[in-house]
This record gives structure tokens, C-alpha cells and sequence, in this order.
């Protein structure tokens, strides 16, 4: 029975096989590509594909990621120079001496006697007589004349203040123009100061016309005393 059983089973094995069948994949067909120009297909300019291509260009991933290498300048020529040769704590210097008691000199003796004694009224010195000075501003300072000496005819009998004249000097040194501009209070010494403003001669220059500022600050020749004669301020 054992022997029928394999004869049947064997049968069956070789009555039943079958071949599976062969199968052939269809053929892959390459997908179609299309290049992205600003021209349309029939070659004329297209409006849209431009349009398109700058906003692919503005949204670009590539262009925000990538880091710019930029060098520092002379980053290869800074020279080595070790930590040691850096002096962080200076050496200590000689110590200070100790200090010394200085006493100070004694007195007089005879200091005390002499300061009793009457003192006697020192004379007063005598104060000179300051005369009438010119100043000219820094525009004019390197043409200044040698001689700016001036000696005021008329005599003020209250207190003045100092005559400021501007004036307009030439190419040649000459006084061409010139304005008061703050009087003294006295009408006389302002107009000497304009005449003697006139005859003034300065250096020569480039400068067509140079302007300028002329101080006459008034001396003890400009006050007299009510006698008609003069009299130190």
C-alpha cells in the first residue's frame, strides 16, 4: 500500500506539472522634456516665459545658501607675535623713601619788636602815561605798516570808549574806503581816527581789495582837564 501510494503521488506529480508562461515587460517610453527659453516655440520673444524665468531666478534656494568667502584684507601678513613678549604686569620700580620730619626754622626774635615800630607811608610811584594804541584785525594782520604811531589833537573831557573804523585796503597798500563803526563818544576823535585811517599805507598783496578792522583804543593824550590842559587818566 505504501508502494501504490508513492507510485500514485509521483504520477499525479508528473500527470499535473505545468510551465508558467514567459512575460515580457512592455517597452519604457522616455518622457517628454521641455526646455524653459524666453522664446515661444514658433522662436518669437515670449512675455510669459520671461516673466517666469525671473521669478525661478528671484526665488532661487542656491542664491540665499550660499555663505560668500569673503577674505580678510592682510590676513596673511599680520605677524606672529608670541603671548610671552606682552608685558601684563610691569616690574616694581625702587621703593620710596621713608619720609623725613622737617621742622620748620624758628622765628626771629627781634620779628616781634620790629613789627611795633611805626611804618613809614611808601610813596606812591609814579604811573606813566599810556599813549593812544592802533590794533588791526588778523585779515591784516601781515600787512601791518611800520609806523601806526598817532598823536589825537582834540582832547575828550569825559571817558570814551575806543574807535572801531573798518576799512577796505588795494592791491598796492592803499586805504580805498573806510566806515565807522562804533564811535568813542567824542566826534572829533572819531573823525581823526577815520583821517588818520586814510593815510595809512599797508604791505602789498594779491587780494584786489582786503577788508579790515582798525581799534583805536584811546590813550591819556586824548583827555585833558578842565584848565585845557592834559591830564594822565
Amino acid at each position: 500500500m505504501i508502494l501504490v501510494s508513492a507510485l500514485l503521488h509521483s504520477s499525479a506529480f508528473f500527470l499535473f506539472q505545468t510551465k508558467d508562461p514567459s512575460f515580457k515587460p512592455p517597452p519604457r517610453t522616455a518622457s517628454a522634456v521641455q526646455l524653459l527659453t524666453p522664446l515661444a516655440p514658433d522662436g518669437s520673444p515670449s512675455a510669459e516665459n520671461e516673466a517666469l524665468l525671473q521669478w525661478i531666478a528671484t526665488q532661487d534656494p542656491a542664491l540665499v545658501a550660499a555663505i560668500p568667502s569673503v577674505e580678510p584684507k592682510g590676513l596673511l601678513e599680520v605677524p606672529y607675535r608670541p603671548s610671552f613678549q606682552t608685558v601684563r604686569t610691569h616690574p616694581l620700580g625702587v621703593p620710596p623713601e621713608p619720609a623725613t620730619i622737617q621742622f620748620p626754622p624758628p622765628h626771629d626774635p627781634l620779628a616781634l619788636i620790629r613789627s611795633a615800630t611805626p611804618k613809614q607811608d611808601a610813596e606812591a610811584s609814579a604811573v606813566s602815561p599810556q599813549p593812544t594804541r592802533i590794533t588791526v584785525s588778523a585779515s591784516l594782520g601781515k600787512r601791518v605798516p611800520v609806523d601806526l604811531r598817532m598823536s589825537p589833537s582834540a582832547k575828550a573831557k569825559k571817558l570814551i570808549e575806543p574807535t572801531t573804523v573798518l576799512a577796505g585796503v588795494a592791491a598796492n597798500g592803499e586805504v580805498r574806503f573806510t566806515f565807522l563803526q562804533q564811535g568813542s563818544g567824542s566826534a572829533e576823535l572819531d573823525a581823526e581816527a577815520r583821517a588818520h585811517s586814510e593815510k595809512l599805507h599797508f604791505a602789498p598783496a594779491a587780494e584786489p581789495l582786503l577788508w579790515g578792522i582798525l581799534t583805536f583804543a584811546w590813550g591819556d593824550d586824548a583827555f585833558a582837564s578842565a584848565s585845557g590842559k592834559e591830564t594822565p587818566r
